[in-house]
């Protein structure tokens, strides 16, 4: 990094008295894993873990202060109420020393993605920083804060939240110029009570924008135009609908997609999953605002190098893998995707609990089993303590192959045991779920 600052400003930055100690610093820590020799360490304290047991590591390590809520025996301390508290400062005040553009982007699904396809078409006119994987809380949002320096020319800031709030403190941090909502859809429901709430929520985002900033509207989405209505800085449309900037799609036979997009024109990229489109169309309109010239060769290049959603071969399967997480609104972009990948054979989805759901839960797992089953499944494998709802809605819609297993090796069995020629499979679930270890499984059945 190209910042530096004393341990006093770093007391001042926080309100807490100034250390022992004059050394500088130009890098922090929150893990003694990775702690490098002169970092600060921050002691972050939670219901489950408390880092003040590792202050002594951290200086065996190297770290030239500590920011605790007690004092150890030795070694320079801030003492704090806080320690996240007091992280959530620090990364505002850094913050703050620097003019350049900020990104803010959340959404119900795709946010990791977008953000990732923003970042890699603006690097090729910035310096950017960007969102370590979905890094997007109330810790990992400071930390990318602290990434940037004087030799940074954009950040990409992902930001997530399953409470009322959560992103209004997010901005507050960050202070982003623009913003984007990717799509707003049934998610963590169990916090936020109601698509209304979810709604109100990631409307914070561009709440948190100043009269002279950027709101990237999906003009496919209606809670999204609607949020849009009440702003009054610049708006800058993208999406599929007739008033967005997709002018066609096409699926071709190598499983690629043709976009024609205004004003770019014609662009082919690796896109499984159908939905994944709208990410491709939020980062356009990003790079086309922002000055960029090439778009296929960066998108091709980061679509290569996510984790989201690839695909792969285990046997006869050609197997689209997004285990990473879930909601209705994935769920149901993946089963597209399912019915859509090119191919003979079976069509399989070995699925797990959607998880954060509230009171909704037994309600959309039975509607996920009728929009497997819309979308042609032929086999629905299921495990999580809403397996039976999911089954139950998968045999309403005639899909004539719906079971609930327990174990992630009992659904890598049923696959393997469907027989030599294969077909297409998806593997999805909530991130609890693991869904992963079906794979891991059938990986072992076929040696």
């Amino acid at each position: 990094m190209a910042w530096s600052y004393s341990l006093a400003e770093l007391a001042s930055a926080i309100g807490c008295e100034v250390a022992a100690g004059t050394a500088t610093f130009s890098s922090i820590s929150t893990d003694t894993r990775t702690l490098r020799p002169g970092d600060v360490f921050f002691a972050l304290t939670g219901a489950n873990f408390d880092a003040n047991a590792f202050v002594g590591e951290a200086f065996a390590k190297g770290a030239c202060a500590v920011v605790a809520s007690r004092a150890p025996a030795s070694g320079p301390c801030l003492v704090v109420d806080d320690p996240l508290r007091a992280l959530q400062r620090f990364a505002r005040w850094h913050r703050d020393h620097f003019s350049l553009p900020v990104l803010a982007i959340t959404g119900s699904c795709g946010k990791t993605t977008a953000k990732d396809l923003i970042a890699g078409l603006l690097a090729a006119r910035y310096s950017v920083v960007k969102t370590q994987g979905n890094l997007n809380n109330d810790i990992g949002v400071p930390l990318s804060l602290m990434q940037i320096d004087a030799g940074t020319g954009f950040a990409v800031i992902e930001m997530g939240a399953n409470h009322p709030g959560e992103i209004a403190a997010l901005c507050d941090l960050a202070r982003p110029t623009e913003a984007a909502i990717t799509m707003i859809a049934p998610a963590h429901l169990e916090g936020f009570g109601s698509i209304e709430n979810v709604a109100a929520a990631k409307a914070e985002i561009v709440r948190g924008l100043g009269p002279a900033g950027v709101f990237y509207v999906n003009t496919g989405d209606p809670r999204c135009v609607a949020i849009a209505q009440s702003f009054a800085g610049e708006r800058v449309r993208f999406g599929a609908s007739k008033d967005g900037t997709l002018r066609r799609r096409e699926f071709l036979p190598s499983g690629d997609t043709l976009l024609e997009i205004e004003p770019v024109g014609s662009i082919t990229l690796p896109l499984p999953c159908p939905a994944h489109v709208v990410n491709v169309l939020l980062a356009v309109a990003a790079g086309v605002r922002h000055g960029v010239e090439e778009f296929e060769a960066p998108l091709r290049q980061t679509l290569a190098a996510a984790a989201r959603f690839r695909t792969l071969r285990i046997g006869p399967w050609d197997v689209l893998d997004d285990a990473y997480n879930a909601n209705p609104a994935s769920m149901a972009a993946a089963l597209e995707a399912l019915a859509l990948r090119p191919g003979t054979g079976r069509r399989v989805a070995a699925l797990g609990d959607m998880l954060e759901l509230g009171a909704a839960s037994r309600a959309l797992h039975r509607e996920l089993g009728r929009t497997a089953a819309d979308f042609g499944a032929q086999h629905v494998f299921v495990r999580g303590d809403f397996a039976d709802e999911v089954v139950a809605g998968a045999l309403e819609g005639q899909c004539p192959d719906a079971r609930a297993m327990d174990a992630h090796a009992e659904i890598a069995a049923a696959i393997h045991a469907l027989g030599p020629e294969g077909g297409v499979l998806l593997v999805k679930g909530s991130r609890g779920m693991r869904m992963e270890r079906v794979l891991e499984a059938l990986k072992a059945l076929y040696g």
